[in-house]
C-alpha cells in the first residue's frame, strides 16, 4: 500500500491497504498511511470507519491519532483536527507524520505559515529523509513566492521519493515562476 501511496495511486494503495486489513485486522503500522490515502479519495465513511477501529485497538497510538485527525481534516473541522495531531505529537514526540499532517493543517486550514515551517523542521529534524515534510516546507516558498527557495526544497523531497510526479509538477511550477 505505501508504494502506490508514494506513487500517488491511491486506488491501489486502497485496495493493498484494504487487503492488510483484512489479513490482519488489528495492524495499526502504516494504518496511518491508509488514513491519508482515504483523504485524498475523500471517503469519509471508510475513513470514519477506520478511524474508530484503530481508537478501539489502541486510542494512545499516534498512528490511531493521526487517522482521527485526518477524519476531522476531511470534515472541514481543523481545529479538531490540529488538537488530535499535536496529542499524538504529545504521546510520541518523534513520530515525523504526525509533525506533517499538523504542518499540512496550519498551510491549508488556517494559514498560519509560521508554526506549519516549524512543524516540517521538526519533522525533518526527527527525519532528514521525511520527503513529506520538505514538500511541505517548499508549498509555503511557493505561497510566499519565494520560487528559488521553494524550488530548493522540492529538489530536496525528489532526491528522496523521485518518481512522485506532484514533486515534478510543484519543482517545473517554482522554477517556471523565478
Amino acid at each position: 500500500g505505501r508504494a502506490y501511496f508514494e506513487l500517488i495511486d491511491y486506488k491501489e494503495a486502497e485496495r493493498s491497504f484494504a487487503e492488510a486489513r483484512r489479513l490482519s485486522p488489528h495492524l495499526l503500522d502504516g494504518m496511518e498511511i491508509y488514513s491519508t490515502v482515504l483523504w485524498h479519495l475523500r471517503k469519509e465513511t471508510e475513513l470514519a470507519y477506520l478511524a474508530k477501529q484503530m481508537v478501539t485497538y489502541d486510542r494512545m497510538d499516534p498512528r490511531s491519532l493521526c487517522a482521527v485527525g485526518n477524519c476531522f481534516s476531511l470534515h472541514k473541522d481543523h481545529d479538531s483536527a490540529l488538537k488530535i495531531f499535536k496529542r499524538a505529537i504529545q504521546i510520541d514526540p518523534t513520530f515525523t507524520y504526525a509533525h506533517t499532517l499538523a504542518g499540512h493543517e496550519y498551510v491549508y486550514a488556517s494559514d498560519d505559515l509560521d508554526k506549519a515551517l516549524s512543524c516540517f523542521r521538526t519533522a525533518i529534524r526527527i527525519d532528514p529523509r521525511h520527503y513529506n515534510a520538505w514538500y511541505g516546507i517548499g508549498t509555503i516558498y511557493f505561497k510566499q513566492e519565494r520560487y528559488e527557495l521553494a524550488s530548493v526544497h522540492f529538489r530536496k523531497a525528489l532526491s528522496i521519493n523521485p518518481e512522485s510526479s506532484v514533486l515534478r509538477c510543484y519543482l517545473g511550477m517554482s522554477l517556471h515562476s523565478f
